[in-house]
């Protein structure tokens, strides 16, 4: 959670108006909330994806994490960075796991080795293991160490 709120705290410092960090740095949450609300209805994407951070951790407003998947979508689809390789991740949370799938294959193009970790996870609850077995071994090949555990427990090199 503390990791979450420095993550937050750092995304409005470089990507959000001087008023909504300043409000966030204080503690005045809704302050913040409010004025990023306002930023992403005018269509700045930084503002919409601290906002989705806000609505994930309940900061300034009640936490709703199927918002903060809408919010993050929105971001991603406008092009921004982080909030392309949360989406996926945010998808894999509600149990979305098409969606979450949409979203990893594009982060695993973009070379997101743990992107492709997620995929074989997914495929594997899936009992889809041909596909789980190709993106585990992408990661592996990338360098993706974490996913030998899941390759060996559910025996992909089999398949």
């Amino acid at each position: 959670m503390k990791k979450l709120l420095s993550i937050l705290l750092l995304s409005i410092l470089l990507y959000g108006s001087d008023a909504a960090f300043e409000a966030f740095h204080t503690g005045n949450y809704k302050k913040a909330f409010s004025l990023l609300d306002t930023e992403a209805k005018q269509g700045n994407i930084n503002a919409t994806y601290n906002l989705s951070l806000m609505y994930y951790n309940g900061y300034g407003v009640e936490q709703n994490i199927s918002k903060a998947a809408e919010l993050l979508e929105r971001a991603a689809k406008a092009g921004h960075k982080k909030a392309l390789q949360n989406v996926g991740r945010i998808y894999m949370q509600t149990m979305n796991f098409d969606k979450a799938a949409e979203w990893l294959k594009k982060n695993a193009k973009e070379g997101d080795t743990k992107a492709c970790y997620l995929l074989s996870e997914i495929y594997v609850t899936q009992n889809k293991f041909k596909e789980a077995k190709k993106w585990a071994q992408r990661a592996i090949d990338s360098g993706n160490s974490e996913v030998l555990l899941l390759y060996k427990e559910y025996k992909l090199q089999n398949y």
